[in-house]
């Protein structure tokens, strides 16, 4: 590795299970190397010494987010089926939604993933609104405001639903690109690239995307070496739309697209939520190589279905954690993701597994994010005794000091401007 700007941190480390006296040595934004003990260094190099009480971490992967629903958390009923969420949130106001709007909900989204000690988070994002990138450059402004690490997911959407009451089919008409629009636009994003932003190609599910948009995105997705994200049976409606339109179960049809030559295959795919699979389905998962994410605690609250954690964890798919959109969640903790599981799968599956789910090794672009180990960004949280985030290091580089952001003030900068945006927003949509 070539010496570039090395510093040192020490104190008590977690790494492979074992929490012991240790050390992380950053080389740039790399990790040069990292173990128990002391570490003698050549040369002059600073040295950070965290407190003994504290705990260094990898920092969080939360492997799907929707950060611009943030924007709706104070208006939402935690009783809301899925339908009835869609009905008063994204299909009432996102259609008015302004860039303003966006970057500040995103902001609020990524500081508060930062203070649970998310580092990375991959986005999942259709709100085009006809206007090009215009709202995907909002975003990813946002996660460079925060510091937070993005793989951001540009969504091509290219279904309207043909019985789709006045809010939703106007939202989906915001939402619609052709797919050579999308692809165009994709393109046109990877401008914005960087040590902090990967752009990769997206679609949105069965009942959202058509097979051109699908193929299309896998293409894509091989040609640049980019992870493609697919909301996988998140609902029931996303089974039958497949049965009806292609005489099989979604993961049968991923499958055939790979065994007809359409695509080249399909382990650069994380599908999310997984909640309708069946036994065959996460056999061609394992055997295709598709990685899943759960998002639990959202599942559950919309009461769209529930995954299979015992039979995904024994077909031995890689398995990652998301939170999905704040508003149809308790709050975007990964922590909390995995205490609801542990209740759940209490004496079913092993608390030590769950421990694991999301913390796998993930590509960034030409580097990889995960476990802490040389080479691997130097990506990581300090958690004080209770478990809590005190401070996030991205890229080595601070982004959470003793519990606040570092490059933003949340009352000042995020809070209170949003405030004043949510109540403009309320008003044009009554209007």
């Amino acid at each position: 590795m070539i010496l570039n700007n090395r510093r040192l941190f020490v104190g008590y480390l977690e790494l492979d299970g074992r929490i012991d006296r240790g050390y992380v040595l950053a080389n740039g934004d790399r990790i040069e190397a990292v173990g128990w003990g002391e570490l003698t260094v050549s040369g002059s190099v600073p040295v950070r010494v965290f407190h003994p009480d504290a705990v260094i971490r990898q920092g969080q992967f939360n492997a799907h987010s929707h950060p611009e629903q943030s924007i709706y958390v104070d208006m939402v009923d935690p009783a809301w089926d899925l339908g009835t969420w869609c009905r008063n949130t994204i299909y009432r106001y996102s259609p008015f939604l302004t860039p303003r709007q966006v970057r500040l909900a995103c902001r609020r989204a990524f500081s508060r993933m930062a203070l649970y000690g998310t580092s990375t988070v991959m986005v999942s994002f259709y709100l085009h609104n006809g206007r090009g990138n215009l709202y995907d450059r909002e975003v990813i402004a946002a996660a460079r405001d925060v510091g937070i690490r993005l793989i951001f997911g540009r969504m091509t959407y290219d279904v309207i639903s043909k019985d789709a009451y006045e809010g939703k089919r106007r939202s989906q008409e915001g939402y619609y690109e052709t797919v050579e629009d999308g692809e165009r636009y994709l393109r046109e994003l990877m401008e914005l690239e960087g040590s902090d932003v990967v752009v990769a190609p997206a679609v949105h599910s069965m009942h959202g995307s058509t097979e051109d948009a699908i193929v299309t995105a896998l293409r894509v997705g091989y040609e640049l070496d980019r992870p493609v994200q697919f909301h996988l049976s998140e609902d029931k409606g996303d089974v039958d739309i497949s049965l009806d339109s292609y005489g099989c179960r979604p993961v049968e049809f991923l499958d055939s697209l790979v065994s007809s030559g359409k695509v080249p295959g399909l382990d650069k795919m994380i599908v999310s939520d997984c909640c309708w699979v069946d036994e065959t389905e996460r056999a061609l998962m394992a055997d295709r190589g598709i990685s899943a994410v759960l998002n639990p605690r959202m599942n559950d609250r919309v009461g769209v279905g529930f995954t299979d954690l015992p039979a995904l964890v024994d077909s031995s798919i890689p398995l990652f954690l998301g939170t999905d959109g704040e508003a149809s969640n308790d709050d975007l903790s990964l922590e909390n993701e995995r205490s609801f599981l542990k209740d759940r799968y209490d004496g079913v599956v092993s608390r030590s597994v769950i421990d694991e789910i999301g913390k796998g090794t993930f590509a960034f672009g030409n580097r990889k994010i995960g476990p802490l180990r040389p080479g691997r960004l130097c990506d990581f949280r300090v958690d004080d005794k209770d478990g809590k985030t005190v401070h996030l290091f991205v890229g080595a580089s601070q982004v959470v000091r003793d519990g606040r952001l570092v490059k933003l003030d949340l009352e000042s900068d995020v809070e209170a401007p949003l405030s004043e945006e949510i109540e403009k927003m309320r008003e044009t949509v009554e209007i």
